[in-house]
């Protein structure tokens, strides 16, 4: 027979002796029996009384450290983000989004495993989901969330729900961007500079870009911010394509220097782009062009002075009458034209390129990963995965001109690839 002793825990069993009366006690096993202490219900994060509320009256950028801190909403809505892989159970990290801006589209993305992500609305007492998605995102880390098209509504409290598939839960970054109808930061109007990722990889030439078209996102920075970013030979700087931020892909320019800036970094300069700073730092962005910090030099106002014409000259003396006797002196020669500039030099890479580089992350796989003609992937430098590429050959640069000056305003003047093809003028 189990018994408990009073006021105490102890679980003993009771032996019967011989005569079938009372016999000796044995204490069979300890029990402790403790009460678990639970978290406040006011810590941030726990539920949607108690959501951690941020400001997104302008792009932003948050880290959470743990999203097993709060139970999730009674129930989803997983047909708004069908073909996603959104699970939508297990323990939540709870968001509220302040200052919202109506009929701006905003951009959610959360990286560090594989999350899910959905966006509810109204009161805690009464909330309805808006939007949602598991596995979209483009992160370093596979199965990171992204929507991109929630547009909040005037009036109406957000609140963003970070949890896990299958109830994984785990540290998390979430990032919030404005499409570039966003009224603050002021749009700049003139142009900038969008230049390749990488040399010679892009089928588009470098250009001035309108600010609010979309292309690709580097981030340069004077200081090594993580070890993921990457400092290349010949350059002050460091460079990264998703280094605590999230791959971007077609964003406006506003957009661009808003993602490297929450990342305490800057866009980078299209002289540090065009050297290769951030080339081969991932996200598939070396065959694409990539937005700088340049912008384009305004021209000159034309003058408005009103300044009288001068006088006429007074009329010119007649010329003597020629003489019988000579000839009039020949015209002097024109002269002639200035010499132009000695073209530049040929540029040549360096001869048998070959070296397996340790920052390549799959050396020896069968694949070649270089980026180079006949490469199976771009993640790695030229020349840097020996075993799988073998050597590169030296590549000839040569200059292109435009054939007049200012006449090319699409195309800047440039090192071209000997292989590729131009238009032709000879000179004798």
């Amino acid at each position: 027979t189990d018994y408990v002793q009073s006021g105490g825990c102890t679980v003993v069993n009771e032996l019967p002796n011989s005569d079938g009366g009372e016999g000796i006690i044995y204490v069979d096993r300890v029990v402790s029996l403790t009460t678990p202490v639970s978290p406040p219900s006011s810590s941030p994060g726990r539920s949607c009384e108690a959501a951690l509320s941020i400001d997104a009256s302008s792009a932003f950028s948050m880290s959470i450290a743990d999203t097993s801190l709060g139970v999730g909403p009674s129930s989803y809505d997983a047909s708004l983000c069908l073909d996603t892989a959104f699970g939508g159970a297990g323990p939540v990290f709870w968001i509220k989004l302040d200052g919202v801006r109506p009929g701006n589209e905003l951009d959610l993305t959360t990286c560090g495993f594989d999350t899910d992500l959905s966006v509810f609305e109204g009161s805690c007492s009464s909330l309805s989901m808006a939007a949602c998605d598991g596995d979209s995102g483009s992160c370093s880390i596979d199965f990171g969330s992204s929507i991109d098209d929630f547009v909040p509504k005037a009036d109406t409290q957000y609140y963003i729900v970070v949890g896990g598939y299958g109830g994984e839960s785990g540290a998390a970054t979430l990032t919030g961007t404005y499409s570039s109808t966003d009224p603050e930061p002021p749009n700049p109007t003139s142009k900038r500079y969008v230049e390749c990722g990488r040399r010679n990889r892009c089928s588009e030439e470098p250009k001035w870009a309108d600010v609010d078209e979309k292309h690709e996102v580097r981030c340069c920075a004077d200081e090594r911010i993580s070890n993921s970013w990457k400092k290349t030979d010949g350059c002050s700087v460091w460079g990264e394509s998703n280094g605590g931020f999230a791959c971007a892909n077609r964003k406006t320019f506003v957009e661009a220097s808003s993602i490297c800036e929450l990342a305490g970094a800057r866009l980078c300069s299209a002289a540090e782009l065009a050297a290769g700073c951030a080339a081969g730092t991932g996200c598939g962005h070396d065959s694409d062009l990539v937005w700088s910090s340049d912008e384009e030099p305004s021209s000159a106002p034309p003058s408005t002075s009103t300044s009288p014409p001068p006088p006429p000259s007074p009329k010119p003396s007649p010329p003597p009458p020629p003489s019988a006797s000579s000839s009039p002196p020949p015209p002097p020669p024109p002269s002639p034209p200035p010499s132009p500039p000695p073209p530049p030099s040929p540029l040549l890479s360096p001869p048998g390129v070959c070296v397996d580089d340790p920052n390549c992350p799959h050396l020896n796989d069968g694949d070649c990963d270089d980026g180079g003609p006949g490469s199976d992937y771009d993640i790695c430098d030229f020349g840097g995965d020996c075993s799988d590429c073998g050597t590169r050959a030296p590549v000839e640069m040569r200059w292109v001109e435009c054939g007049r000056a200012g006449g090319c305003r699409n195309e800047p003047s440039r090192w071209a690839d000997s292989s590729e093809t131009h238009e032709v003028r000879c000179c004798s």
